[in-house]
């Protein structure tokens, strides 16, 4: 029963002959088939050790790259992709600042803001799906009336560096309300209300007050400036930048995942730049700007510089250069074609003549040699020479402008009447009343101390400093040695001798102030909010001559309108003093005429000085001053 029984385990012997390969008195585990071994194989391993060390290091570098990069992704570029995700979720506005204004002395506005429609599209949320895209080209295109293919040349422009392209400036208000219901569809479209100047014309002042223009790059790349802002490119509007542009505000906004806005998040309101007092006089500015504009036209003389200060300080009350522009060409997208207008015209409307235009003085000069001559005890009040008609030298003739000449001649009727060889004979030198006279280096060295040849420092861009010529810059330049002629025509103020109507003025203040010449100025004073910064006047001129040869000088300025070349001056109601130029340029060419003059005699409250570009002697230079001054003094 034992064999039957599947679950007893036989030890010992196996008895059943049925099992395969029985033997009998064969017992379990004492026998060993060895040609059974040759035959048979191993269990061995599916990887060998090798390989199985290559799968461990190359799961290890995976793992190592997979948690490198995560690192690099939240530690390293977090906040990047964190400012990426927050873009998509928040839209930042730029709140435009207004910029300061200007005002006159007695607070009458010369600039305001006015703010327009403005059009622009943001090229990163265009419509990804190109029909879409040329659905909303196709609108646009309808709605401000110009081809798609210009729009699209002008979203698509190289030069256009920003991603969201300004495409109008100045929108009609109907256009305006139109783009901004197709905003609510297409956020890609944004239609802002900014602030821009808009400047006088009639009162001349393009040159001072200057104009805006496009940042540079360099701008955007400090910072200061945001693509399409507008910055001071020339006069006021650009030496006053800093103070009057103001400051930009922030609004951020949240927005959906198609752009439309939800909520605003957080808002930086924008800071107004500071207001500027100027020290102009808006009505005395209007007025010369009238009288040469009609001088101009009357007598075909187009180009023209003018210039009225305050001695008392230095004060710019009018300052006018013709011909003239329109600054507020410059305030929008510029326009092609009236930009070349003017960078066309051949009598330069863009330069002001005033402080970049140089000009020989003429006799207006002819104040800076008296004083020369009286400083150095070269001649007295009582000195004199008797005009004939000129001065001849070897085979030249130096003329009087009178051709018979101008008699017995003293300082005072030489200023008055303008007597060449009065001033021929103690700039060079006469052997019939002068041996020796000042020279050319003294006379260059009073220039200097009058504050010729150099800047008067007002705060406009672009003055220039004039020229004073010298014996070793004439050898330099015309390889030709220094002559007693060249001395006679640079003490009648001709020759190379170079001024700017500007310093021709403060030249004149100092016998109108008495000795002291303020620095010329535009600045009254600032404002910001409640606070008010007063411009302190610098001092220029000083203590040049002595005070008794000072007032010898300014007698003969007042007998230049009481007795002289400039008695039509008489007709202004307070007493006037001052000194007419005819300064000769180019043989073919008529002579610029001047007049450099101040007012009233005794205490003077302004400074005129007028240049007519190829005026002649006519007197118009003399004609502009009566008319202004007749004006002024009778407010």
């Amino acid at each position: 029963m034992i064999k039957n029984n599947p679950f007893k385990i036989q030890e010992g012997q196996i008895r059943d002959s049925k099992v395969g390969g029985f033997i009998k008195q064969k017992k379990s585990g004492d026998y060993l088939d060895f040609g059974l071994v040759d035959k048979t194989q191993q269990l061995g391993r599916f990887f060998e050790d090798k390989k199985i060390r290559w799968l461990f290091l190359i799961f290890f570098i995976c793992l190592f790259i997979l948690f490198g990069r995560a690192f690099y992704l939240q530690a390293i570029k977090g906040e990047y992709f964190r400012n990426i995700a927050e873009g998509n979720r928040i839209k930042s506005d730029v709140i435009k600042a207004n910029r300061g204004l200007m005002y006159d002395r007695f607070g009458d506005l010369l600039v305001k803001n006015i703010s327009y429609f403005f059009l622009y599209l943001d090229k990163d949320i265009f419509p990804e799906d190109e029909l879409a895209k040329q659905d909303l080209f196709n609108k646009l295109s309808n709605i401000l009336d110009i081809s798609k293919d210009e729009l699209e040349n002008n979203i698509y422009n190289e030069e256009n560096k920003s991603t969201k392209i300004l495409m109008y400036e100045n929108l009609p208000y109907d256009l305006a309300m139109r783009l901004i219901i197709l905003s609510e569809s297409q956020p890609s479209i944004d239609v802002a209300y900014e602030p821009r100047r808009e400047y006088f014309n009639y009162l001349g002042l393009s040159h001072a007050m200057g104009y805006l223009g496009a940042v540079t790059e360099d701008d955007i790349a400090n910072r200061r400036y945001n693509y399409y802002d507008r910055i001071g490119k020339t006069g006021l509007e650009l030496m006053y930048e800093n103070s009057i542009k103001g400051q930009d505000g922030i609004r951020q906004i949240e927005v959906d995942a198609l752009f439309r806005e939800k909520n605003i998040l957080s808002m930086i309101e924008p800071i107004d730049g500071s207001d500027l007092v100027l020290t102009v006089d808006a009505k005395a500015q209007a007025k010369l700007f009238e009288i040469m504009q009609k001088n101009a036209e009357l007598y075909d003389n187009p180009k023209m510089a003018a210039v009225i200060l305050d001695p008392k300080d230095g004060g710019v009350l009018a300052m006018v250069s013709l011909p003239s522009y329109d600054n507020n060409i410059f305030t929008t997208l510029l326009n092609d074609e009236e930009y070349g207008e003017i960078v066309a015209n051949e009598n330069l409307p863009l330069l002001n003549r005033t402080i970049s235009g140089t000009y020989p003085m003429g006799s207006i000069f002819k104040a800076v040699v008296s004083a020369a001559a009286l400083e150095e005890k070269l001649i007295n009040s009582s000195f004199t020479v008797n005009s004939t008609g000129g001065v001849q030298i070897g085979s030249s003739f130096f003329p009087d402008w009178r051709s018979g000449g101008h008699g017995l001649t003293n300082i005072y009727w030489a200023i008055a009447d303008s007597v060449n060889t009065f001033f021929y004979s103690i700039g060079g030198g006469n052997n019939e009343w002068l041996s020796l006279g000042l020279g050319s280096d003294k006379i260059i060295e009073y220039s200097r101390k009058f504050g010729l040849g150099k800047l008067t420092g007002i705060d406009l861009n672009s003055e220039v400093d004039g020229f004073l010529p010298s014996k070793e810059w004439k050898e330099a330049t015309f390889d030709e040695r220094w002559y007693l002629g060249d001395t006679y025509n640079l003490s009648i103020g001709q020759g190379y001798l170079l001024s700017t109507p500007l310093q021709a003025a403060t030249m004149m203040s100092y016998f109108a102030n008495d000795g002291h010449v303020y620095e010329p100025h535009f600045i009254k004073e600032s404002k910001v909010g409640d606070n008010t910064t007063v411009f302190k006047p610098k001092t220029l001129l000083t203590n040049i001559i002595a005070s008794d040869n000072l007032n010898t000088i300014k007698r003969g300025l007042r007998m230049t309108i009481t007795d002289g070349t400039a008695q039509s001056l008489q007709s202004v109601t307070v007493d006037v003093a001052g000194k007419t130029g005819t300064a000769q340029f180019n043989r073919n060419k008529t002579p610029h005429s001047w007049m450099a003059a101040f007012a009233p005699y005794e205490d003077a409250k302004i400074v005129t000085t007028v240049l007519v570009e190829e005026g002649g002697d006519r007197g118009l230079a003399v004609t502009i001053t009566r008319e202004f001054m007749e004006w002024y003094f009778s407010q």
